[in-house]
């Protein structure tokens, strides 16, 4: 903290006149550590990457600039951002402005920057103050003894001081895999059906590129081309994943975005609670030592340590705006708190597991007009988060606060 204060003092120093201006509406309370994401209108002249942003009771709040995210379909092709993470703020009922003004290029925030690192070919890293914080895990498909741990790409996220928390290959599951994306039952074509989900025969999901890597002193984002290939390796869609990780107090917040399209046909997505969707699973140490005391809490409370609910077993566990487990890892307790948000498909079915992985899946068909699109959040924080903490994040996610850009 101290090194990004001496870095905006250095910045106030040089500041130019005001540049443009954000207007912000919502709710009257906003939490500390809201991302907004504000379309940047063709009229502004955006004469750099980061900006300085003050008023409504704030100054020297950051933003970046970044291009169209990989979920928003309807912005045009070169749409792009300004983010800032809002602090805790009060909003009157005629919404407050905040004043913008652009850094130069060689703003000297790189020390309060996040960065991006290739450990090696097949392992990419994104730091934050000398810190991991989010690795994208993407082997090259190998064939016998080594095919298990390069059958699907993934991610890991680390805690705030650089611990790793979720499980790679291995362990119980193996096919259970840091945040991850899959489904068990997938039919396409001459009614082909395959499981991209534990990937097995032919199956698996491949990285082929990089599309796009953003970094500044508000967020990282990467967005990765991904081949979902099937019977004889055949590619029958290809997805667009990106990952975006923010600058927040109090924790790491992730999110994930994609977009996968059809190579042909109609693509039916299919599975069961456990086998399919988007979902997170930490540590395998959590399944060695410690499941009797995870702790699931739910919109409608927190539960017992030990005691989950899944789908179909509760009919009633679906379409949850969000579900949080906490758990506990090297005598240490966490909670990973899992978003969902409204537009994703429904209905919505979720899966709960004390070893330490829960998600939700839908079943779905893609086809050349209706990709899929898919948005959630995992925010993962110290210690055992309170039910309206989670509530409030998932309001903010799904009902973003409104906020306009407008030349000065």
């Amino acid at each position: 903290m101290n090194a990004l204060l001496n870095v905006i003092t250095v910045l106030l120093s040089g500041l130019a006149a005001q540049d443009f201006q954000v207007e912000l509406k919502g709710p009257a309370k906003i939490p500390a550590g809201t991302p907004v994401q504000i379309a940047i209108p063709a009229g502004i002249n955006v004469k750099s990457k980061t900006c300085l942003l003050s008023g409504a009771g704030t100054t020297n709040l950051l933003g970046q600039v970044v291009e169209k995210f990989t979920a928003d379909l309807t912005a045009k092709e070169k749409q792009q951002y300004l983010v800032v993470v809002l602090p805790a703020l009060s909003i009157p009922d005629n919404g407050a402005t905040l004043a913008g003004t652009w850094l130069a290029d060689d703003a000297k925030t790189s020390s309060t920057s996040f960065s991006f690192e290739d450990k090696n070919p097949e392992l990419s890293q994104v730091t934050l103050e000398g810190k991991p914080v989010l690795q994208f895990v993407h082997p090259v498909l190998k064939e016998g003894k080594e095919r298990e741990a390069s059958y699907k790409p993934f991610h890991h996220l680390f805690d705030n001081s650089g611990t790793l928390v979720t499980k790679g290959s291995g362990g119980q599951f193996t096919h259970h895999r840091g945040i991850f994306l899959g489904f068990s039952k997938v039919t396409y074509g001459n009614n082909v059906k395959i499981d991209i989900w534990h990937c097995s025969g032919d199956t698996h999901q491949a990285f082929e590129k990089v599309l796009l890597r953003e970094s500044g002193p508000v967020l990282a984002s990467e967005k990765d081309q991904i081949a979902w290939n099937g019977k004889n390796k055949e590619t029958f869609a290809v997805e667009e994943r990106q990952l975006v990780v923010y600058k927040v107090p109090g924790g790491q917040l992730v999110e994930f975005q994609s977009v996968v399209r059809t190579t042909g046909g109609p693509v039916l997505l299919d599975g069961d609670p456990q086998h399919a969707g988007f979902h997170f699973r930490a540590s395998n140490e959590v399944s060695e030592k410690t499941s009797k005391e995870t702790i699931y809490l739910r919109p409608d409370g927190e539960d017992k340590p030990g005691v989950s609910r899944n789908w179909p077993d509760l009919k009633t566990h679906i379409n949850l705006p969000w579900n949080a487990m906490s758990f506990v890892l090297k005598d240490k307790r966490y909670t990973a708190l899992y978003l969902d948000n409204l537009a994703n498909p429904k209905e919505a079915r979720f899966s709960e597991r004390p070893y330490g992985r829960f998600g939700s899946y839908f079943v779905t068909e893609i086809t050349k007009e209706k990709p899929l699109k898919l948005k959630y959040q995992i925010w993962l924080q110290d210690g055992k988060i309170d039910i309206e903490s989670a509530k409030l994040k998932s309001q903010f996610f799904n009902n973003p606060v409104q906020a306009i850009m407008v030349a000065k």
